[in-house]
């Protein structure tokens, strides 16, 4: 195997009873991870896939509540563990594959309609592999469906060396002098199985999983208030032991937390629009129309965080009303030239799976008496899962939302632009790509 994966079997494969007992130690953490999938999990019978699951904890659970899991590890004897737990529990798994998070080519696209990556991400060194453990989960995921990705927080080793073993530090400055800036704790090479962990920094999370064409819906800070000092909270049960995990639950959603936690846990989509919009391309550029994503859409390719509600098309006059003709059955307003207060063009509105799709033609806007060309100027290409998707420039979408008054999403996008392009569109200068 490439990477660090023969160090992270070996680890697991060493003590799988102990990965197993682990929740029953850590029982903040198991109950409110259990309760943001009971928020966001799909309805049962999904399918799920327990990516990096371990000796099954989660997996036994989801089964028994009538999910079809399939659990899926590195460990070969945490695997087996898990076989014998389920077994006991009286709970079918659907499968029990082996293999790495890296590589899920066994299992078609789209084929789960939620993945769970509860541990790989921070046993996998290389930012590469981290991303492709993503971008495996979120290709074996349907459109719409649910990815809940775990992580170490940077400074979780730090406060465990506070809590149970302060004289590590000594170790960790001499030998690991730059785990608060890398997060990194990597084999020592030594013959005994070792933790080797990447820490992340709770900046990292969201960029990672939009990197691998996810939507953040929402990041937790799994422990809240308890990280470090659980141990008497752990060990309440009843109405009480349930009061705290509603607190913890509750101010997991606090950023403030974050970094304080010892665990987050990003709820991820993987947006319909984005499967729409790649099969959308790919049928526009075989039959030789041209077209340009523009707005939100256009600003969420360019790697700008921003919700994405609908698709919006420019294409030139006759191309609009060809893209009518050939998508009538998805008509839901058929293209026709429509005139506003603030805007007019040939415009129509058209649904694909639930996703809202506007095109529109020779769009302008009124600036006071008279009505001016508002048609894009730029394009360039974004490649969207393989296929080339016709954009805007980020810096054009910038100044129409500055234009347009909506100035947060502008100072959103501003980090993102270059900035000579920026300003020679401002100054009017430097207009080539014109539809």
């Amino acid at each position: 195997m490439a990477g660090n994966f023969d160090d992270i079997a070996r680890f697991y494969d060493s003590a799988p009873e102990h990965e197993w007992t682990r929740m029953d130690r850590n029982r903040t953490e198991f109950a409110v991870t259990l309760r943001a999938f009971a928020d966001h999990l799909p309805k049962a019978p999904a399918r799920i896939l327990d990516c990096g699951g371990g000796p099954g904890r989660y997996a036994i659970v989801l089964a028994r509540q009538g999910y079809d899991v399939t659990l899926f590890d590195l460990s070969q004897q945490a695997l087996n563990l898990a076989r014998a737990r389920a077994a006991a529990a009286g709970v079918t798994l659907a499968g029990i594959e082996h293999g790495s998070a890296t590589d899920l080519s066994r299992f078609p696209d789209g084929v789960f309609d939620a993945v769970l990556l509860m541990g790989p991400l921070y046993h996998l060194l290389d930012p590469n592999d981290r991303l492709q453990a993503l971008q495996e989960s979120a290709r074996v995921l349907r459109p719409g469906g649910i990815l809940c990705a775990a992580f170490i927080t940077r400074y979780a080793a730090h406060r465990y060396y506070a809590a149970h073993r302060p004289e590590q530090l000594v170790f960790q400055v001499r030998n690991l002098p730059d785990l608060l800036e890398d997060g990194l704790m990597p084999s020592r090479g030594g013959d005994r199985p070792e933790f080797i962990v990447h820490m992340a920094h709770p900046s990292e999370a969201p960029p990672l999983c939009r990197g691998a064409g996810l939507e953040v819906v929402e990041v937790l800070g799994v422990e809240g208030v308890v990280s470090g000092h659980a141990t008497l909270v752990n060990a309440l049960d009843g109405e009480l032991w349930e009061l705290w995990v509603d607190v913890n639950y509750r101010v997991a959603h606090d950023p403030a937390m974050h970094a304080a936690a010892d665990h987050l846990l990003a709820i991820c989509t993987k947006p319909r629009w984005r499967a729409v919009l790649a099969d959308l391309a790919r049928s526009l550029a075989a039959e030789a129309l041209p077209y340009k994503v523009m707005g939100g859409a256009a600003v969420a390719l360019h790697g700008v965080a921003v919700p994405v509600h609908d698709i919006d098309l420019e294409l030139p006059l006759d191309a609009v009303y060809r893209f009518g003709e050939r998508y009538a059955a998805q008509a839901v307003l058929p293209v026709a030239y429509r005139e506003g207060e603030a805007y007019r063009s040939h415009f129509g509105r058209f649904d694909f799976a639930g996703v809202t799709v506007e095109v529109m033609a020779g769009l302008e806007r009124r600036e006071g008496d008279r009505w001016v060309s508002s048609l894009s100027a730029t394009e360039t290409f974004v490649d969207l899962a393989g296929t080339p998707v016709r954009v805007e420039w980020l810096e054009e979408s910038t100044l129409a939302n500055i234009r347009r008054g909506r100035l947060e999403r502008a100072a959103l996008c501003l980090r993102h632009c270059d900035r000579d392009r920026l300003l020679a569109l401002a100054r009017g200068q430097h207009l080539p790509f014109a539809l």
